[in-house]
């Protein structure tokens, strides 16, 4: 899904945890959580292309079929899970409550507009075990380019 999409469905998330807990910190904070994820994208550029800005590459957003790797850091099941779990307590339940739903919807979301990626995709732990080589990663093959 685009930045623009993410932004829309935070927006949705963001004002739900605002009806539920009249929390306008924990809205903002579920409204940055829920595309600032997407951030980590720019690990993936960097790693495909250096530091040089191309904004044909950046938009293209397809960074593994240069680099043959997919990082990814934040897309991650385990990171929103110790998030979840680590940030406990009833003055805190409003911003758990509301992050922890824009972040799953986000990458849900990604899960489903992105059918070239494998269930697994959103693990960590699968990117680390399989060397965050696309090829194994994704269901297509990928070949490098420069």
């Amino acid at each position: 899904m685009r930045t623009v999409g993410h932004i829309i469905t935070s927006a949705g998330v963001s004002l739900a945890t605002y009806h539920r807990y009249r929390s306008p910190g924990a809205a903002v904070a579920s409204f940055l959580a829920g595309w600032l994820i997407d951030l980590d994208h720019i690990v993936d550029y960097v790693r495909a292309h250096g530091w040089r800005l191309s904004w044909f590459h950046f938009n293209e957003a397809n960074h593994e079929k240069y680099s043959g790797k997919l990082y990814l850091p934040l897309h991650s099941y385990e990171l929103l899970a110790l998030f979840f779990f680590l940030f406990r307590g009833p003055t805190r339940q409003p911003f758990r409550v509301g992050i922890t739903l824009s972040i799953l919807t986000h990458l849900l979301l990604d899960q489903r507009c992105n059918p070239d990626r494998k269930a697994t995709t959103y693990f960590l732990a699968h990117r680390i075990r399989k060397r965050f080589d696309a090829t194994e990663i994704l269901n297509h093959r990928i070949h490098p380019q420069q």
